[in-house]
């Protein structure tokens, strides 16, 4: 088993090597610019994308805050229909009527 993993990270490591040593000699060759313009297109798309994913998520967090808010703001008149009891009665202790369906 050890002698796996050494192997692997003998892998890894000359694989790293060699990454290394390709990007060192583009760049003494000039060409260091990493993006074509058809990269740095594809990479503008990303962005807005996320973008658009970022603002309809927050809308979407809005909205759900905005509806728990209404439901809070009706939990008292749920509570003034069943007597204004908060507490399970001892009666419905092993019943199951203290999980009420929320309609």
């Amino acid at each position: 088993m050890l002698a796996l993993i050494l192997a692997m990270l003998f892998c890894v490591a000359i694989g790293a090597g060699v990454v290394g040593y390709v990007m060192v000699e583009a760049r003494r060759e000039g060409r260091g610019d990493f993006w074509t313009p058809e990269g740095e297109e594809l990479l503008a798309g990303a962005r807005r994308t996320g973008e658009k994913v970022r603002n309809q998520g927050e809308r979407l967090g809005r909205t759900a805050a905005e509806r728990t808010r209404d439901l809070k703001a009706r939990l008292p008149e749920r509570r003034a229909d069943h007597g204004g009891e908060t507490a399970p009665r001892e009666t419905d202790a092993h019943s199951g009527d203290d999980f009420r369906a929320a309609s």
